[in-house]
């Protein structure tokens, strides 16, 4: 029995026993006359079997209304005890104390990213949000996903990422990103309606099945729509066209022996960069990374000629190993995004 499902019963029974509390207070003041707290004494010690006596000797209708009392709440109150017994006994305490440890560490995260789903779109997401040391938590409400995304060390919340309460477990207003890999085009969506409703600088990256629902979601905030099925067209023409080109690209960003990586980085307004030319940088000398290419505002510059000048928020694209990326990210003077 999993530690969700022994939550469930215990705030279930709490909320019964509290009405069952309620019942017998309320019977006590309108049938004998007693004040509210000592109703509640008597019901409390009627339902505890505890026998302390009467407080005020009752009339008839009392002690029929104690003994009604007694055969229902006792039994309800016993059938609990047992059930819960029964569930404590079927639950693993790693489990139970485990997810509380890992919900303190996800209400601690600043600036992390949130995966939805951990189907095969969302493991290799994770995976290499891990593998870039990348915080991020996940959301999945299948109990067996969770629990393998969980025992390969990944801060999981098992649950409807559709469901506001869950985004707001998982931090989304603290959120820098967030990625909808869910299978479903119409519940991405609405996660991205969501996220943006919450928190209105996140970035937001959205799975498609189906070719038409990318404007359904750049309508709902996402900054960007993939489909699996176009980007698998693509590669495999590429694959028969340039199967070099392909192999660079799987091999080289992929193989941490060759550890080359792009990185988006914006120049920020203290960098040593502003006002430079491409030329008098000398960025490939300097660092090792090579530009290949530069967003300027709405422009996205490729392949930036010699003269190009830098200004405070450009971002650059930069391919590079990871020290050299680094390196980079100083002269620019910020983090990289």
């Amino acid at each position: 029995m999993s530690s969700k499902a022994l939550q469930e019963k215990l705030i279930r029974y709490s909320l019964i026993l509290l009405f069952t509390v309620g019942v017998g207070t309320f019977g006590y003041c309108v049938l004998e006359n007693y004040p509210v707290f000592d109703a509640i004494y008597m019901t409390v010690t009627t339902l505890a079997t505890v026998g302390y006596g009467e407080i005020i000797p009752l009339h008839f209708q009392g002690r029929l209304f104690t003994v009604v009392l007694i055969l229902c709440g006792v039994g309800m109150l016993l059938y609990m005890l047992s059930d819960i017994a029964q569930l404590i006994a079927h639950t693993d305490p790693r489990e139970l104390f485990g997810r509380a440890r890992m919900q303190g560490r996800i209400e601690k995260l600043r600036n992390h990213h949130i995966v939805c789903g951990f189907g095969r779109t969302g493991q290799e997401v994770a995976r290499q949000f891990g593998q870039d040391k990348i915080p991020f938590v996940l959301i999945e409400l299948d109990a067996n996903l969770s629990r393998r995304a969980q025992e390969e060390g990944m801060l999981v919340l098992e649950g409807d990422a559709t469901e506001d309460d869950v985004l707001k477990q998982a931090q989304i207003q603290y959120a820098s990103g967030i990625v909808c890999s869910l299978p479903d085009d119409a519940a991405n969506t609405f996660i991205a309606l969501s996220a943006k409703e919450f928190n209105e600088n996140i970035k937001i990256v959205c799975r498609a099945a189906n070719p038409g629902s990318e404007a359904k979601m750049l309508r709902a905030g996402a900054h960007k729509v993939i489909s699996p099925y176009v980007i698998a067209g693509r590669r495999m023409a590429t694959a028969v066209r340039h199967p070099l080109v392909l192999e660079f690209l799987d091999v080289a960003m992929h193989n941490p022996k060759f550890d080359l990586r792009l990185e988006q980085i914006m120049i920020s307004s203290e960098s040593k960069l502003k006002g430079i030319s491409l030329k008098d940088a000398n960025i490939k000398q300097t660092v090792g990374a090579m530009i290949l290419a530069v967003n300027k505002g709405p422009d996205l510059i490729t392949n930036p000629g010699p003269d190009f000048v830098f200004a405070a928020g450009d971002t650059l694209i930069a391919l590079g190993a990871q020290d050299e990326l680094d390196k980079l990210c100083e002269l620019a003077g910020v983090l990289k995004t």
